[in-house]
């Protein structure tokens, strides 16, 4: 029998039930359905997370002041109406990080701890003093103005650039521009020179996102706050001394970035002692970690949706049994015409890898739909990737085959006498 007349003959049977096809395909559709929206849920959540750590960039290693512990105390206990906090990195720290091997640039950023009110709202914004190369390492990029230069600093000049969010925050003009706009900080009024934003989610501890904050030169910070931070709460007041909150250290060569962490934090161990008051992050250790985790998250979601797809192609494997035992005559009438068992194998298994691929089909619709839905109703991001899509076309043939193969033996194997025999 002609290659071409087999598959005729497939197709034929298979529009001659159309509600059954469709209904045997269900279990494939959604199979596959779920499997591409899995993938695409986990995809768009590793790539924004691995986008996060990528921002602070993989050459980096971000070193950060932190409160210390107050291990079996209250944390206003004992204390005078002010108390003087001191701790965290140093500007000497600073310094001496600065000439270590493969160590390329350091650029300090400061919490000036002062609060920001609108009216009588207190907002989560924070003035912070950093060096003109701020803007390069943390990937952000102007918007409107200019950036703060080296000359800001060493005049001391009142000007300040700030954050996308922070202009909202303050001024809610929407797209008009702030440039000229003054801002009090305390006693002391900054006038906006510059708009900056971060689309790549840049975060750094104990600060947050530059988008939430209100930037000064170093040089102005230190001559107009000093490094004694005042911030009141009612009667009580606490004075802060924390000379660098963060320093973000660029390395010359990445491939040694692991040691250059290793001797940064035997230093920074020696020299501040047991205070715990410091931290290190290494964004490509970060990376290391979340790519890792992000592909057994994967593996596992793709698992429980493939699992579906088994449970589908096992359901089509009934149907086709029973399709089997419902076309007894058919298959006894095409026997003793002089139909070969590899003609009535090859039938069967075509209209079973014909239907899960068909649900395939159907199913990466179905799956970039909820992807869809899941996207704009959970606000998650997705990323559909084509290996995803492929792998799922490739499945459903695969599951056709394994799950059509043992009805279409059956089929192969029926007597013609006993079926034309059957009722």
């Amino acid at each position: 029998m002609l290659v071409r007349d087999i598959f005729r003959l497939s197709f034929h049977n298979l529009l001659l039930h159309k509600i059954r096809s469709l209904l045997t395909s269900l279990g494939v559709i959604f199979g596959v359905g779920s499997v591409i929206s899995m993938l695409a849920i986990s995809e768009g959540a590793k790539r924004q997370a691995l986008e996060q750590i990528e921002a602070m960039g993989i050459d980096k290693i971000i070193v950060y002041s932190k409160p210390p512990a107050l291990e079996g105390k209250d944390a206003t206990s004992g204390q005078d109406a002010s108390s003087v906090q001191s701790y965290g990195l140093t500007v000497k720290n600073r310094d001496y990080l600065r000439d270590f091997e493969n160590v390329d640039m350091v650029t300090t950023m400061r919490n000036a701890r002062k609060v920001i009110l609108k009216g009588t709202r207190r907002l989560d914004v924070k003035v912070v003093s950093t060096d003109k190369e701020f803007l390069d390492e943390t990937n952000s990029r102007i918007v409107e103005g200019r950036w703060l230069s080296t000359v800001d600093s060493k005049n001391k000049a009142m000007v300040c650039v700030i954050g996308r969010d922070v202009k909202r925050k303050l001024f809610a003009l929407g797209g008009g521009s702030v440039i000229g706009e003054g801002i009090t900080v305390e006693n002391a009024i900054f006038q906006v020179v510059g708009v900056i934003e971060n689309n790549l989610g840049t975060t750094f501890p104990e600060l947050g996102s530059p988008n939430d904050m209100i930037l000064i030169p170093s040089g102005t910070s230190e001559a107009v706050f000093g490094f004694y931070s005042v911030i009141r709460e009612g009667r009580r007041g606490n004075i802060f001394n924390v000379e660098a909150d963060v320093l973000i250290i660029k390395v010359s060569d990445i491939s040694y970035i692991d040691n250059t962490a290793k001797r940064i934090s035997s230093y920074l161990e020696r020299e501040r002692g047991e205070s715990k008051d410091w931290g290190i992050q290494v964004p490509l250790d970060l990376l290391r970690q979340k790519e890792e985790t992000q592909n057994i998250f994967t593996i596992v979601m793709g698992s429980i949706a493939g699992i579906s797809l088994i449970v589908g192609g096992i359901g089509i494997m009934n149907i086709m049994l029973a399709n089997v035992y419902e076309r007894r005559k058919e298959i006894g009438t095409r026997r003793a015409l002089g139909a070969k068992k590899r003609d009535i194998l090859a039938q069967f298994l075509i209209e079973t890898v014909f239907l899960t691929s068909l649900g395939g089909v159907i199913g990466i619709g179905v799956g970039l739909v909820i992807s869809q839905i899941v996207a704009r109703y959970a606000d998650w991001p997705i990323a559909v990737s084509h290996f995803g899509i492929l792998l799922s076309i490739s499945i459903s043939g695969v599951v056709g085959v394994v799950f059509g193969t043992y009805p279409a033996w059956k089929a192969a194997q029926q007597n013609p006498i006993d079926a034309l025999r059957s009722e």
